[in-house]
């Protein structure tokens, strides 16, 4: 008779697990919605290939669902993700020095190539005007960038600073020196 009093408490245990981990699925899904065409940008500015950022961006979801699964912190599920890519491309170069600039993809926000309508002359207009940028850009230093990078992809300071470690003063700086710096090249 014991033994039959254990098998209830073992079928609510599983449900239970079941549930939570439905659950969990459904956030992981809700946040790769949401932020997986952001983290592919950021990633392939970083100088990942475009195949290596896909993977980077899976292996940062994978990451989170098992993050979520243990029973890790949920607060600011956001700031994690894009710390595990930035960490997951420093990993995959740690033979490289420097992150290559020279390769930022446009990408809608649907993550597709824009369609084009314009004529050639605003094609080539469009070519110089980014051109100018990406030089302006490999006149930052590295945090400036960074910073840069992620607040376009509309991550508040706090969010900033706990992806790249820095203090969220650290943040506004490189933030308010980059755009400086920009203004005075562009």
């Amino acid at each position: 008779m014991q033994n039959s009093n254990l098998f209830p408490l073992c079928a609510a245990s599983w449900e239970t697990e079941y549930l939570e981990d439905i659950s969990v699925r459904r956030l992981v899904l809700e946040l790769y919605d949401r932020e997986h065409t952001g983290i592919r940008r950021y990633v392939s500015f970083l100088g990942a290939d475009i195949e290596t950022g896909r993977e980077i961006v899976q292996e940062s979801f994978l990451k989170l669902h098992q993050h979520l699964l243990e029973g890790g912190e949920r607060s600011n599920l956001r700031a994690w993700l894009y710390r595990v890519a930035h960490n997951l491309v420093r990993n995959s170069q740690v033979s490289v020095r420097a992150a290559r600039t020279d390769y930022l993809p446009d990408v809608s926000s649907s993550g597709d190539l824009p369609a084009g309508g314009a004529s050639a002359e605003d094609h080539l207009l469009a070519a110089e005007q980014k051109q100018r940028f990406r030089q302006a850009m490999t006149q930052l230093s590295s945090a400036q960038r960074e910073c840069l990078l992620l607040r376009t992809q509309g991550l508040k300071y706090r969010e900033i600073a706990d992806v790249l470690r820095l203090s969220v003063s650290s943040v506004g700086e490189n933030i308010q020196r980059g755009l400086e710096k920009l203004k005075e090249s562009l």
